[in-house]
């Protein structure tokens, strides 16, 4: 008896190509996130380190240029936090987006390995048919025979 052969394997390997495509999109988006997340966390600790830095300063005599200075440092890191904050929600829109696109192609090769499973069910048990027709077919000459023969 002939192969089983899938009647959507094109179907299938586009939907498979877009799923793996869907994936590398997630991938470089969720890669993406974790740099601006830790960027945000360095800038963050640089922030936590200057205002140590500032409030050492006012136990020590220091020049008022130097407290300025220092001052200009932490608005500067302070902007730069809020950026790195923006940053990470717009790549975590970026995330959820491509996930929602990566869910949608998996859905949709899901939807044609159900498909497959049921051909492939369908034409086992049509194999099954024709193998017991076979030997039916089989017993029923050899029956024939035999009563020829007595």
């Amino acid at each position: 008896m002939k192969r089983f052969k899938f009647r959507l394997e094109a179907v299938e390997t586009i939907r498979k190509r877009k799923e793996q495509d869907a994936l590398q999109v997630l991938g470089r988006a969720r890669q993406e996130l974790q740099l601006i997340v830790a960027r945000k966390s360095q800038l963050e600790a640089t922030l936590a380190d200057a205002l140590l830095r500032r409030e050492n300063l006012a136990n020590v005599t220091a020049h008022s240029h130097e407290f300025a200075i220092l001052e200009q440092f932490i608005a500067g890191i302070r902007v730069r936090v809020r950026q790195a904050e923006q940053q990470s929600a717009r790549a975590l829109r970026v995330v959820e987006r491509a996930t929602r696109g990566y869910m949608h192609a998996r859905r949709d090769c899901m939807v044609i390995d159900t498909i497959r499973e049921s051909d492939l069910q369908d034409f086992r048990k049509e194999r099954a048919r024709a193998e017991m027709k076979e030997m039916d077919d089989l017993s029923s000459i050899r029956a024939a025979r035999e009563r020829s023969e007595a």
